[in-house]
């Protein structure tokens, strides 16, 4: 044992003065009495009071001595060397990922998970911090989170780690380190304890002070779906799986699929060992179900981590690529809409208005007078006179056309670039009730949608041939987004112009697009828990996609009434985190940092015992004073 402040040693000096006063007795003053009857026991107090007497054997005055000496020690600051992971201004980075869910521990540790263990790791960590350090707690998900922000508070600490629990998706690691970085810019002796099974990434920037690295983990049997997609094929929906195996043997698990909660077909596949998310084991079912919805695959297999054993996808019927083209002539436009998949493309003249008996997903007029039908229409370059039964009114021509404003926000111009575009003139269109303008210039409205009784409407207010829009790479890109967007879907489509995107991983924001006369969109979770997001000019984001599964997203109107519902899938699918072989060391900046190395010597202090029992003591010591003095 050792001391911190040994000087404080010297308050033991304070024991003399009260051995003094212990032996040092007050005087009395004489006083001739007529009898010394009544005064015996004045006598012998007086006996007991000379000026100095031998000491003896005193309660009180042992207790106060033991005080003294309790004190002095705390004063002191004894410790003494015990094997610690930090110390300083200490930041500990906790894996809460999805890997840490595996459940491989057991046969080395009590706890029934990584994460579990790694909790306990840094249990460890905070109970060996001294008295003079500082911790920060950070659990490293998805979206790294501050749970405890430079303090020492240890039963804070302590506290925040058992509520603690561990993400779905994959650790967002570079985060971490740059908001670690910024929290120790100016402090001193800093370190910061990464606890994990080591699934870091290679390319990570240095941190400041010392780094050490907690690993936890056992073994790395996993076998993991790692695709599933389903497609239109030509007798019916087909679906695509492939299976990866991360452990040390080979694997033959057997591979459930239910369509809409049915189960239709189970089959053992094979899947060689140590096996990547490229050249895994795959497999192609072309006799699903025609009007399958919601399409579940299940591993049957007793791995370490069960949760990516299950994947879902949401099929999504092909639309009807039937699309009437009228236009002079235009082959920009031709061959934009020609390179479509699930497109067929048919031309006619202007003079030429489709009849009655032919049905269409898609009308396009390139800048002619129609008689408007009633289906999703696309018109670009609209003509002044359109009818007066039309709900779309045109004015005359428009030449600044410098555009102003664009919505960013919107998938419809997603990866669109119109930075550069020039056009020469435009008309002047009136939007309908409840259109979303998406491009607007100096003087109208450039490119604007809605949704109408009669189906989706798109216009295109300039011509294409009063522009360089078609020499444009935006311009294939637009035409694929507004073709997607008005061609019919099934009912799992979501967000506008993201119809084909039905599997997200944890963690992924969705944007919401919605309908014009939506005012209120509620998304239910796989746990039934249900998100409101009200309706207004910013483009409402769902972001608590940490749960793997299906996502439902309905849209209301003012009347309550459920005007269209969307639904995606969230899937791990992550290498990463699927290959849970643990490792003994992590690359931090160009330093490898083994785990083998992680204790260093430290103090293990142990004043506040001491405190506590001087104080502890010195109530006993009062409670014997006020005896004595009772009696």
């Amino acid at each position: 044992m050792a001391f911190i402040t040994p000087l404080a040693l010297a308050f033991a000096g304070l024991s003399i003065p009260i051995i003094l006063l212990y032996m040092l007795k007050l005087r009395r003053r004489d006083v001739l009495v007529s009898s010394t009857l009544l005064w015996q026991r004045l006598l012998r107090d007086r006996e007991a009071n000379a000026p100095w007497q031998r000491l003896r054997r005193n309660l009180l005055l042992l207790l106060q001595l033991l005080i003294l000496a309790l004190l002095t020690l705390s004063l002191a600051r004894p410790f003494v060397s015990a094997p610690s992971v930090a110390s300083g201004s200490v930041v500990i980075l906790l894996d809460a990922s999805a890997s840490m869910q595996a459940r491989d521990v057991m046969d080395i540790s009590s706890a029934p998970t990584r994460f579990d263990a790694a909790c306990d790791a840094a249990h460890e960590v905070i109970a060996g911090i001294g008295s003079g350090d500082v911790a920060t707690l950070v659990a490293v998900g998805p979206q790294p989170r501050v749970l405890a922000s430079a303090t020492g508070n240890k039963t804070l600490l302590h506290r925040t780690l058992e509520d603690v629990s561990p993400s779905n998706g994959a650790a967002d690691w570079e985060s971490a380190f740059a908001l670690t970085s910024a929290g120790l810019v100016g402090a001193a002796d800093t370190q910061v304890v990464i606890i994990s099974d080591g699934a870091l990434p290679d390319s990570l920037p240095s941190l400041p002070g010392r780094v050490r690295f907690v690993g936890v983990g056992g073994a790395g049997d996993n076998v993991a779906i790692a695709a599933l997609a389903t497609r239109a094929g030509p007798t019916g929906p087909q679906v695509f799986i492939r299976v990866v195996n991360y452990g040390e043997v080979d694997a033959e698990p057997l591979v459930e699929f239910s369509a809409d909660g049915a189960l239709f077909d189970a089959r053992r596949l094979s899947v060689p060992k140590r096996s990547d998310a490229h050249n895994g084991a795959s497999l192609t079912l072309t006799d699903l179900p025609y009007d399958m919805h919601v399409l579940q695959a299940q591993l049957s297999t007793e791995d370490s981590l069960p949760l990516d054993d299950v994947a879902w996808d949401v099929h999504v019927p092909p639309a009807s690529g039937r699309v009437l083209l009228l236009s002079e002539g235009n082959l920009f436009l031709e061959r934009a809409l020609g390179a479509l998949p699930d497109v067929e493309l048919t031309r006619a003249a202007p003079d030429q208005p489709p009849s009655a008996d032919e049905d269409y997903a898609l009308y396009v007029y390139d800048a002619v007078t129609p008689t408007l039908p009633s289906g999703n229409l696309w018109l670009i370059g609209p003509q002044a006179s359109l009818g007066d039964e039309s709900s779309i009114k045109v004015g005359g021509f428009f030449t600044n056309t410098a555009i102003s404003q664009i919505a960013a926000d919107a998938p419809l111009l997603r990866y669109v670039d119109l930075s550069d575009l020039h056009i020469l003139r435009a008309r002047v269109v009136e939007p309908p009730p409840a259109a979303r303008v998406l491009v607007e210039a100096e003087g109208g409205p450039l490119l604007f949608v809605a949704e109408r009784p009669e189906g989706r409407l798109a216009v295109l207010t300039f011509d294409l041939r009063d522009s360089d829009l078609p020499l444009q790479i935006a311009f294939p890109i637009l035409t694929a987004n507004l073709v997607d967007w008005l061609l019919p879907q099934g009912a799992a489509t979501f967000p506008l112009g993201e119809g084909r995107r039905s599997s997200l991983r944890p963690g992924d924001p969705v944007p919401l697009q919605p309908d014009p006369e939506a005012v209120e969109i509620i998304v239910t979770a796989p746990d039934s828990t249900r998100s409101s997001f009200p309706v207004a000019e910013k483009l409402p984001v769902f972001a608590a996609t940490d749960q793997p599964g299906i996502y439902l997203v309905e849209q209301f109107d003012r009347s309550e009434k459920s005007l269209q519902s969307a639904a995606f899938a969230v899937n791990l699918f992550d290498e990463t985190e699927s290959d849970i072989t643990p490792r003994e060391s992590v690359r931090v900046g160009q330093t490898e940092v083994s785990s083998a190395t992680r204790e260093e010597e430290g103090r293990r202090e142990f004043w506040p015992w001491l405190a506590g029992a001087a104080l502890s003591v010195l109530v006993v010591e009062w409670w014997s004073y006020q005896r004595g003095t009772r009696r």
